[in-house]
């Protein structure tokens, strides 16, 4: 008899195992699954100061997106970078920009990830001079 509780047990005790293995394993993947996507890096680096105009705008993700908005102002004033949406999905991204005069540029952008997920952010930059000092997006 003392064998049998003994072996009961010890199956309790390994189904409880398996039940808090399978709920860590849940945890896990639904931390991974929910996290979206950020913007990793940038050309030019949120809050840099140039001393000439950059020739593209470069931005790099954590993983695979689509970029569905982009805009690039200079004080109130609305820069034309002629970005068009595209459902391409990619971990970076390069958008030539025309000649910028000098100021304190303001670049926002939307993305979707592979989640369904719209995120969107921004950075500051400046062309001789100094970046604008409101919090960047990265």
């Amino acid at each position: 008899m003392k064998i049998s509780f003994v072996g009961s047990q010890a199956l309790s005790l390994l189904t409880m195992s398996i039940r808090c293995m399978v709920l860590i394993a849940c945890v896990s993947v639904s931390s991974i699954v929910s996290a979206h996507n950020v913007l990793k890096s940038s050309v030019p680096a949120d809050g840099a100061a140039l001393e000439s105009s950059p020739s593209e705008l470069a931005l790099e993700f954590n993983g695979q997106v689509r970029l569905v908005k982009l805009s690039l102002k200079n004080g109130e004033e609305e820069v034309e970078v002629g970005f068009k949406p595209d459902l391409t999905a990619a971990s970076s991204f390069a958008i030539p920009v025309p000649e910028l005069a000098p100021g304190a540029y303001a670049l926002e952008f939307s993305i979707i990830g592979a989640d369904g997920h719209t995120v969107a952010g921004h950075f500051n930059f400046g062309v001789g001079m100094p970046a604008a000092h409101e919090g960047g997006g990265h």
